[in-house]
């Protein structure tokens, strides 16, 4: 098994330091956004309710409603997220891969965006194969697990398939790393050799992702206890009371945190095991099983 060392990771993302702060600024605009639009919900809520007894008694609906519109937006633009952020900082991670040197100070955001742009022309080109890639990844432990988890109650059973699942799709972004790092200009075919090394070396690199899954939650607790504090002194400082918003937003800017430095550690340390895995062969078995469970991959591939 190939050394997980988080301490190198760090060093990766260190270098890439100009997108990362790019990118945390980009996740503020997000949790400042839940934060205006929930209070705009809020607020218009209890303007429309003015006219009545008790106008505040509206506003935890209209909190919520906006929180949940945002939350929808966010969605919406998960593509665009994806595409100016995330696979930014993966370009570079797979350019420092390669022993390439990258630009410092803000070049270096100008360089990550280009070579995005390079290997993926459109948004809908990236979102379409990263989509398949985490379906792929989440099913993968309900084939594998399927022995062991046996004897548990069915239902028991499957909700710890998905659950896995969802977890173990997490490497999609390493996967997308991976594309970048070969010369091949088939996207598909290569996301195909990673994720024939995810069939072949499934226990190992689910292991490794419980791993880093618990670093980044531990991550996020940490931000959440620091956090916490000033913004419980902001709401004790507001004219009403916000509730249990106060804990909603400060899990928002904990997100933040974990999404701009936690997360590319992880994404960097799981590459570099990844790629290790990659680099020693392929079981052929493994390509065939993949292309049985997945067979978009080897269809796609020219």
């Amino acid at each position: 098994m190939p050394e997980l060392n988080l301490l190198a990771a760090t060093r990766t993302v260190e270098k890439s330091m100009p997108f990362v702060l790019y990118r945390l600024l980009i996740c503020l605009a997000v949790a400042f956004a839940y934060v205006f639009l929930t209070a705009a919900g809020a607020g218009t809520a209890i303007g429309v309710s003015s006219l009545s007894q008790n106008p505040t008694a509206f506003a935890p609906a209209g909190a919520v409603a906006g929180f949940l519109a945002c939350a929808y937006l966010m969605y919406k633009l998960r593509a665009t997220f994806l595409y100016n952020i995330k696979a930014g900082n993966l370009a570079l991670l797979a350019e420092q891969s390669r022993g390439q040197t990258i630009p410092e100070g803000k070049p270096q955001i100008d360089y990550a965006k280009r070579l995005v742009a390079q290997r993926f022309p459109s948004v809908s080109g990236l979102m379409e194969l990263d989509l398949s890639i985490k379906e792929t990844l989440r099913k993968l432990p309900a084939a594998r697990l399927a022995p062991s988890l046996s004897n548990l109650n069915p239902r028991l059973s499957e909700t710890l398939s998905s659950i896995i699942g969802w977890v173990f799709s997490a490497n999609h972004q390493v996967i997308l790393a991976w594309i970048f790092f070969t010369d091949t200009s088939d996207a598909w075919r290569a996301a195909r050799t990673a994720l024939a090394v995810h069939v072949q070396h499934f226990s190992m690199l689910l292991k490794t992702r419980l791993y880093l899954s618990l670093f980044e939650l531990v991550g996020f607790a940490v931000s959440f206890a620091v956090l916490l504090i000033p913004i419980r002194n902001i709401a004790d400082a507001l004219p009403m009371s916000i509730g249990l918003w106060q804990y909603v937003f400060t899990a928002a800017f904990a997100w933040t945190l974990k999404a701009a430095f936690f997360e590319p550690i992880a994404q960097a340390a799981m590459a570099q095991t990844v790629f290790t895995l990659i680099e020693r062969g392929i079981d052929p078995d493994s390509e065939r099983e993949l292309d049985r469970s997945a067979p978009v991959f080897s269809q796609r591939s020219s």
